[in-house]
């Protein structure tokens, strides 16, 4: 058996572990939201990014416009979720505009601030077991790095999480064998950790512009201008 100080001292490792984790993981984590330049000046003018439905709510956008993919990249699936409440924002720059805007980490702590730890997996959700995990997987802002700090030990390679890993064989072998396990053995273990390197950060209905810390158009870093100041 172990004796209790060795207990004592397993414990205190494993505390210092999780220290050290949770400072790499405030170092390293980022949010940001993508935009074209054209929705950046619209905006810029309402001082805030808007959720679908409130750009619905506003007159802002019409319901004609909501299969236009230049207007709105919410699906109908997201809309039967109530995902159109949301705005979005990634760890890592998902390519969906000229205009980067990176968000300050307070936003975790806003009351109305949702992760889906999931992902997007509720694009790929084909039955009811599928559904209750894409909704268990929500959690609020304030426990994201909490999770991060539980979940990346899990990974067989935990820069997967933070890298562009797009080149990676040890991923791309990792990818197949969870659609392998998934469409042939139904085992759907490995398919969603694999969703899970992509969480989606959401806030209910708007982000004022008080909370964007950088702002980055076509490569090149703009001046910040009066964004911290209560709209």
């Amino acid at each position: 058996m172990l004796k209790e100080s060795q207990m004592i001292q397993g414990s205190d490792n494993l505390d210092n572990d999780r220290e050290k984790l949770e400072k790499e993981i405030r170092e390293k984590l980022h949010l940001y939201h993508q935009t074209s330049k054209e929705k950046w000046q619209q905006i810029q003018k309402i001082g805030a990014i808007l959720s679908e439905r409130e750009l619905l709510n506003r007159g802002l956008i019409t319901k004609e416009q909501l299969n236009d993919f230049e207007t709105t990249s919410t699906g109908e699936l997201d809309r039967e979720a109530g995902r159109d409440n949301y705005v979005f924002a990634s760890h890592k720059p998902a390519g969906y505009g000229e205009v980067t805007l990176e968000i300050d980490l307070s936003v975790l702590d806003l009351p109305e601030t949702k992760v889906s730890t999931a992902g997007e997996y509720l694009m790929h959700a084909v039955d009811e077991d599928d559904q209750n995990y894409y909704q268990n997987s929500l959690i609020s802002g304030t426990e994201f790095i909490k999770y991060l700090i539980n979940f990346l030990p899990t990974l067989p390679n935990k820069e997967w999480f933070w890298n562009n890993c797009q080149e990676d064989l040890e991923l791309a072998k990792f990818i197949g064998e969870a659609h392998l396990d998934k469409y042939q053995k139904g085992d759907k273990i490995k398919f969603r950790q694999y969703w899970k390197l992509f969480p989606e950060i959401m806030f209910a209905q708007e982000l004022p512009l008080k909370y964007i810390k950088r702002v980055i158009i076509d490569g090149v870093e703009q001046p910040i201008k009066n964004y911290n100041a209560d709209n």
